[in-house]
């Protein structure tokens, strides 16, 4: 058994208990309620990986690895610093997947369904619809060829890409001179908070899911002085009905008009 969920899981936790110690946007109440159609998500989503996904990606990968196919063989590196500019490009990868899924109309329909959520926290990281979850493995299956990577490399990827994921989703309250330095490198909560906001220009930036250089180099970097400003969530969306777990899984098949 992977060591993965225990850690996923033991940092969920965690960080969910110290939002109620150092909180960002203060006097949030139902909190439980509000994590439990996450959690079910998780553990829907955790099942449907089981089954399938982590097949199909072993699958690929160890093809990958018996032909040494991929430019992680072609380089001909030792296994660190190819490791290291493999991790490089798939997040790059993992940025232009994000932006596609606020420009394509299909893939927007899936996405939606985690940015529909009005209080964000760690739990958010867990808020993503099963559709999403089978067309991000599709695509980036082809990814992973082209790349050369092995199976252990990618579950080392998708474990500290989880982890940076419950930490920038999360209603911690940072020193504000933490966070701008830490987004110097990686995604912050206050960064992730403005991608989060329901305003679509706001909503369109900040894309990346790990390292903040893309967004910086593409020029989608967003940030405001104070993000206790911000209204999270789709305007479209805000109803009761859309933040409980069946709202939750129907969101890709209502049409509704970006407010």
């Amino acid at each position: 058994m992977s060591a993965k969920p225990v850690i996923i899981a033991a940092v969920v936790l965690t960080i969910f208990l110290l939002e109620d110690i150092i909180p960002h946007y203060r006097g949030r109440e139902n909190r439980l309620r509000h994590a439990f159609p996450h959690v079910l998500t998780a553990l829907m989503n955790g099942l449907l990986t089981r089954i399938s996904l982590t097949q199909v990606t072993i699958q690929i990968t160890a093809w990958s690895t018996a032909h040494s196919f991929g430019l992680g063989h072609m380089l001909r590196l030792s296994p660190l610093a190819a490791t290291f500019i493999l991790f490089i490009l798939f997040d790059a990868w993992m940025y232009l997947w994000h932006r596609a899924n606020h420009t394509i109309g299909f893939l927007w329909m899936f996405h939606r369904a985690h940015h529909s959520d009005t209080q964000m926290d760690t739990t958010t990281a867990l808020r993503f619809h099963p559709g999403e979850l089978i067309l991000s493995t599709a695509f980036r299956l082809p990814v992973l060829a082209i790349l050369g990577m092995n199976f252990g490399q990618v579950l080392l990827f998708e474990t500290l890409l989880n982890l940076s994921t419950l930490f920038h989703h999360s209603n911690l309250s940072l020193p504000r001179s933490w966070d701008r330095a830490l987004s110097l490198l990686i995604v912050t909560p206050d960064m992730h908070r403005v991608h989060h906001s329901f305003e679509r220009e706001e909503t369109n930036s900040n894309y990346t899911s790990l390292l903040s250089c893309w967004d910086r180099l593409f020029k989608t970097f967003r940030m405001r002085d104070d993000t206790r400003t911000i209204t999270l969530g789709l305007t479209e969306f805000r109803d009761g009905r859309w933040q409980r777990f069946w709202g939750f899984l129907i969101t890709p098949a209502q049409w509704r008009p970006r407010a």
